[in-house]
């Protein structure tokens, strides 16, 4: 069995607020720290928008937090994962919800596949867990913009993945539009689609202000976030694309709260 002592708590959990003081507190760690980018704080944002969101459908858990021990090798080593959102419907079902703010096709794979072993983890101790991917669309091209493109004399080789295309090749995964979407945990993997347009209304209805500035993101591509150590694995280590590296920002959040 890859995971171990598997244990669900809340951010108050003194272990885990323990863990991340000594993280932060650590030299190596605040060394080559910088700023939170806007890309980082709007994914931030986002999250706190979409859990009132789901909060309609049915009381979200504050138990999001999950320490587990994996097994690397002969030896077992202690990790925590943050999840955007969970429902704790008894002790026996759960559903769990992955925010993920994007402009490229492949954050989907990537999101279900943080999904999928968060599911491994936790049918450790709950039997059926559900999971949803909510995926925030920051600009994906569109069937329609991938038709111009290739009409173009600057056409690439092939063309670039879309939502739709996406979901041709992986159509055993149900993909809603947020205006369309029921939780149901009998589903086991599902995808919700929501417009930045919809998140920026939801955001004013809610009194968020957003940081939607991402334009000098990309300004200096040499210079990335340094990621938190490897057993704080809330997202993917590999997620340092147009989504900011989401450990850095996990701990700031965490260390907010």
């Amino acid at each position: 069995m890859r995971y171990h002592r598997v244990r669900i708590h809340t951010v108050d959990d003194p272990q885990y607020r323990a863990y991340i003081a000594k993280i932060m507190a650590s030299k190596a760690n605040h060394k080559a720290t910088r700023p939170a980018s806007n890309r980082s704080l709007f994914g931030g944002e986002a999250e706190q928008i979409v859990r009132q969101w789901l909060a309609q459908f049915h009381p979200l858990s504050e138990r999001r937090y999950v320490e587990y021990d994996e097994r690397m090798g002969k030896q077992l080593q202690r990790k925590y994962r943050e999840l955007d959102a969970v429902y704790e419907y008894d002790a026996q079902h759960y559903h769990v919800f992955e925010v993920k703010a994007t402009s490229q096709v492949r954050s989907i794979g990537r999101g279900l596949r943080q999904l999928s072993e968060t599911h491994s983890i936790l049918r450790t101790v709950v039997p059926h867990v559900a999971r949803t991917l909510i995926l925030i669309d920051t600009g994906i091209i569109s069937d329609e913009e991938v038709v111009a493109l290739m009409q173009s004399d600057d056409a690439p080789f092939h063309a670039p993945a879309t939502i739709r295309s996406f979901f041709v090749e992986n159509n055993h995964i149900p993909l809603a539009d947020s205006v369309d979407y029921q939780p149901d945990r009998q589903v086991a993997v599902s995808v919700v689609r929501f417009p930045l347009a919809d998140i920026c209304a939801l955001a004013e209805a809610q009194g968020i202000e957003l940081h939607l500035d991402w334009s000098d993101e990309d300004e200096d591509p040499e210079e990335v976030e340094t990621p938190a150590p490897t057993t704080y694995t809330s997202h993917d280590a590999s997620d340092t694309s147009d989504d900011d590296n989401p450990f850095a920002a996990a701990l700031r959040r965490a260390m907010d709260q």
